[in-house]
């Protein structure tokens, strides 16, 4: 029986039948779910925290006509497909956003998966709540040598089936017509769409197992696994990265039903600078110095040359970077890009950190002189 169903008014609204919404609640009646009637009530539950949350956002509630209406029968028209780059030079990244409706229900079935999953292991830190990019590298510092790898066509390799089998595992256990119902609404031509919000979480959900196997290798091989998404790392003071290692790591990685990116395999030595997933680890987590060099320039400039002719040359090189596509062609303002670089540097380094705060300084001076 559901801890919590909710109903609606008569204008529509939902409205709580008794008692608040919390994430517990939510996470019990997601794992009771047995029909696509008491997966629409929970849902609408899930509405409720995201209109505490968002009071903007619709609060059409969501009915099981429209949840069948999106995983069988509007097929060709749920996604929107274009390209980003890479940072490698000359690649392409495809991305699928979903359209208005859809998007929307992924974002409830999301909070849903959210509450309910409790297993990311401990080497995973990408989209898990209170880790990041930093988390992921701070293992590796200070190690000697450093081998990352990139898994290929990470989310269409996560097929529909493997996402069907791990939502009716623990900690979901949900009924294998739910999970059925819930990957046709997450999947997108038998695979996990790039551009969906729940894709990241699925893949985490999918890729336990192979996160097992692979600290199980690290262990046996001692050296130190983390993976944020599809990069993978691991990092030895010992020159352990040799062809069993590899024989071992790549038995596994088929075996998961993923292939290695060869071309982006490399082992870094301490001679030279040492990265993961951006962070420059050669001996504490830091950024690299063209990164600080980059925000000290744009500082200066506008300084120097005043706010138009610095927002100028902002706009003229955002028309090549990565952020363009991030930003939908839209240029932020200097003064938003100079405080998310310098909070960034911050998140690194530490709040406590003298050139955080000496950058800081020079950006409120800055911002002081020009009246923004």
């Amino acid at each position: 029986m559901f801890v919590h169903v909710p109903s609606s008014t008569n204008n529509g609204a939902v409205q709580p039948a008794s008692g608040p919404v919390t994430e517990a609640v939510l996470a019990t009646n997601f794992r009771l779910i047995t029909d696509v009637h008491q997966l629409a009530q929970v849902l609408n539950s899930a509405l409720l925290l995201d209109l505490a949350e968002n009071p903007t956002h619709q609060d059409k509630p969501i009915s099981a006509k429209l949840l069948n209406y999106y995983a069988y029968h509007k097929k060709e028209t749920r996604y929107r497909t274009f390209q980003i780059p890479k940072r490698t030079r000359g690649e392409v990244r495809t991305i699928k956003a979903p359209d208005r409706g859809l998007l929307r229900l992924q974002r409830l079935l999301l909070s849903c998966l959210t509450a309910a999953f409790t297993g990311n292991h401990p080497a995973s830190h990408g989209f898990v709540p209170g880790r990041s990019i930093l988390t992921n590298a701070q293992p590796h510092a200070g190690h000697r040598f450093v081998l990352n790898l990139d898994l290929r066509d990470f989310f269409p390799s996560t097929s529909i089936g493997r996402v069907i089998a791990v939502l009716q595992l623990p900690p979901f256990g949900l009924v294998k017509e739910v999970a059925y119902l819930i990957a046709n609404l997450c999947c997108d031509q038998g695979c996990l769409p790039q551009g969906a919000p729940t894709s990241p979480l699925l893949t985490n959900v999918v890729c336990q197992r192979l996160d097992r196997r692979l600290q199980q290798l690290a262990i046996r091989h001692r050296c130190t696994y983390t993976r944020y998404a599809d990069d993978l790392t691991f990092s030895s003071n010992r020159p352990v990265f040799r062809d069993r290692f590899h024989q071992e790591l790549n038995t596994i990685i088929a075996e998961e039903g993923y292939q290695q990116n060869q071309q982006k395999q490399r082992l870094q030595t301490p001679e030279f600078r040492q990265e993961v997933t951006g962070v420059v680890i050669n001996e504490r987590p830091n950024v690299p110095r063209e990164y600080v060099r980059q925000i000290r320039a744009m500082l200066h400039n506008w300084e120097t040359k005043g706010y138009e002719t610095a927002a100028a040359t902002l706009r003229e090189k955002y028309t090549i970077s990565k952020a363009k596509a991030r930003h939908k062609g839209q240029v932020p303002k200097i003064e938003r890009v100079l405080a998310g670089k310098i909070a960034y540097l911050g998140m690194i380094r530490g709040k406590n950190d003298a050139l955080f705060l000496e950058l800081s300084m020079k950006l409120m001076q800055v911002m002081k002189k020009q009246k923004l």
